[in-house]
């Protein structure tokens, strides 16, 4: 199924946002006409942007670019704590190959896109390269949880993925080593190790890009 009117528009503007100062005034028209569609996909798109947390409405006003503040960023990572190591202790040994595979796939895709400067595919890969254990446990609200959680702090994230290295595709090659040889605990430890080194990845990029 391709990609709806709505779903592109919500693409476009997310990524306008990226270079968008906090405060600032967006109108639908106007950025319907800047990306040349129609006011209904665009208002659709500004509303799911809105209950994302992206775009802050002022009733009888219009809507402004908003941003996450760091301590909601770090309460996003303490989701991603409870969430990840507990799917991981779950579902480890119903990891097969396959899994594996597409894990390593995710992992390529992340060098290729750093290697190109692809930010935003970058980021996408990454969430990706997690998702699939997170899929694996096929708990619905678990996964919507996590999927949430991860928009969230989507706009951050890319900004932080333009000034690091590759310490993130480093770790995620950790924690596929220790899936691969069926070590859970010393999984369960990278895994934590990344989680929190990209925590304080975040901390240095949000102070790096207010």
């Amino acid at each position: 199924m391709g990609e709806t009117l709505s779903e592109k528009a919500y693409n476009i503007i997310k990524e306008k946002l990226l270079h968008t100062e906090k405060g600032s005034y967006l109108s639908i028209r106007k950025v319907a006409e800047e990306i040349n569609m129609s006011y209904t996909p665009v208002r659709e798109a500004f509303l799911r942007l809105h209950k994302e947390g992206f775009l802050e409405l002022v009733p009888r006003v219009g809507f402004f670019a908003n941003a996450i503040s760091l301590d909601e960023i770090l309460q996003i990572y303490e989701v991603r704590e409870c969430v990840e190591l507990f799917v991981l202790r779950k579902v480890f040994y119903s990891i097969d190959e396959t899994h594996i595979e597409l894990m390593k796939k995710y992992l390529e895709k992340q060098k290729r896109c750093l290697q190109n400067n692809q930010i935003y595919d970058f980021v996408k890969a990454d969430q990706k390269f997690h998702e699939v254990l997170i899929d694996l446990y096929n708990n619905k609200y678990i996964t919507e949880l996590y999927k949430n959680v991860r928009e969230q702090y989507y706009i951050c994230s890319k900004n932080i993925a333009e000034g690091v290295s590759d310490a993130a595709i480093v770790e995620h090659g950790e924690l596929l080593k220790f899936i691969e040889k069926k070590d859970l605990e010393k999984a369960l430890e990278a895994l934590n190790m990344h989680i929190q080194n990209a925590k304080e990845r975040v901390k240095i990029g949000y102070r790096r890009f207010k």
